[in-house]
């Protein structure tokens, strides 16, 4: 994946605001979020995440698609969309990844990591903390509907 600087902090806010992730904070929040925010090209195929990878971020779509697979060659377990985050496992615990998650067509992606979390204020903290906490809430309900 390659860093890039190509988006505007206006584009970027213009963007952020059709994520429904970011649809809690305000105009104010998503600038700051801007100003420390990493975003990334994924090009199709390549892998986002790789198991076992330690790394401590997660990722929002901001466009693109992508497939999350438990292994490279297998079967995709997921489909991830605009709006989706991923990666919040590692970044919350701190572990190996647990999953592959390849880009399927060209993805623009913002990394959240402790840096970005460090310089924001404690109202988008606990936004995006927020946030993780659906994200895994709905994975521990989807887990359960499966036995």
């Amino acid at each position: 994946m390659k860093r890039t600087h190509q988006l505007s902090p206006a584009k970027l806010v213009s963007l952020m605001t059709k994520i429904p992730f970011f649809t809690r904070f305000t105009n104010t929040e998503l600038a700051q979020i801007t100003e420390f925010a990493q975003i990334f090209i994924a090009e199709p195929g390549e892998p986002v995440i790789e198991r076992g990878a330690r790394d401590t971020c997660f990722y929002v779509m901001l466009s693109g698609h992508a497939e999350v697979r438990l292994d490279k060659d297998i079967a995709p377990v997921a489909e991830l969309s605009p709006g989706d985050i991923f990666g919040e496992i590692g970044f919350v615990l701190n572990t190996p990844r647990t999953s592959w998650v390849l880009a399927q067509n060209m993805c623009a992606l913002m990394r959240i990591d402790q840096m970005l979390m460090n310089n924001l204020d404690f109202s988008s903290r606990d936004k995006i903390k927020d946030q993780i906490i659906v994200k895994l809430a709905k994975t521990i309900e989807n887990l359960n509907d499966m036995t």
